[in-house]
């Protein structure tokens, strides 16, 4: 299995997977000449594409990806269900392949959101982003992978004390906003295991978030995984394999 987080933020999401079968983007933020770009190689053709939501940061490039790739597409979001019609969609909470298995789970959003779990053989991917909390049931369910992407969307005290107006402030607080980097980190030291081996923290605010922060949250988390990334809005990371 092979990840590339192409990007990540508020502008933008998009992540490559690659499978022995088939070839999956999770959520297409970014028109995808500009996904093209963020590949350090020939783009493979896409599979499967799976909208996690219907914020526009999930789903602004989609037309430019399904125009190109005709792919199968997987989405819980009944907006996007809608707007896409009657193309080739699927709202089915698991799809198995010959040698890869993707499964939608629910998280809690200010629109319906799912989180992704990607299976290859004896190799699994979670992806959670856009979430308030994760409740226990699905934290038992994504326990022991060997990648996380999860969001470590903001730091509590730099959102609070920055110029985003109150309303909004609570709203990403909320059980319905985002994760804060403390959050992320706790969830994740309860969720990896002996199997795991790469973190990517993801989904970053502009705004009220840095770099710096978030590694400072997750030294609890740096002796338990063989690498921690972060992913960034404007350039991909390297690709992941395992």
């Amino acid at each position: 299995m092979k990840v590339t987080v192409l990007a990540s933020g508020s502008k933008g999401n998009s992540t490559l997977v690659e499978t022995i079968d088939k070839i999956i983007l999770i959520d297409a933020g970014l028109p995808f000449v500009n996904l093209e770009k963020r590949l350090d190689r020939k783009f493979p053709k896409i599979d499967v594409l799976i909208l996690t939501h219907s914020h526009t940061d999930h789903t602004k490039g989609m037309g430019s990806v399904i125009k190109k790739f005709k792919p199968l597409i997987l989405t819980r979001s009944e907006e996007v269900i809608n707007e896409l019609g009657d193309l080739n969609v699927y709202s089915d909470d698991e799809l198995v392949f010959e040698d890869t298995s993707v499964s939608l789970f629910p998280l809690s959003h200010d629109t319906p959101c799912s989180g992704v779990l990607i299976k290859e053989e004896d190799k699994e991917l979670v992806y959670i982003t856009d979430t308030g909390y994760i409740n226990r049931r699905i934290l038992t369910k994504i326990k022991d992978k060997d990648i996380y992407v999860m969001e470590s969307n903001h730091d509590v005290e730099m959102l609070r004390n920055g110029r985003y107006p109150f309303f909004l402030q609570q709203r990403i607080l909320g059980d319905k906003g985002h994760l804060s980097n403390e959050d992320s980190c706790m969830y994740l030291n309860e969720v990896i295991g002996p199997r795991t081996k790469y973190i990517v923290l993801a989904h970053l605010s502009e705004e009220n978030n840095t770099e710096d922060m978030v590694k400072e949250a997750s030294k609890s988390l740096k002796k338990r995984v063989k690498k921690i990334y972060i992913a960034r809005q404007n350039e991909s990371i390297e690709t992941i394999e395992v």
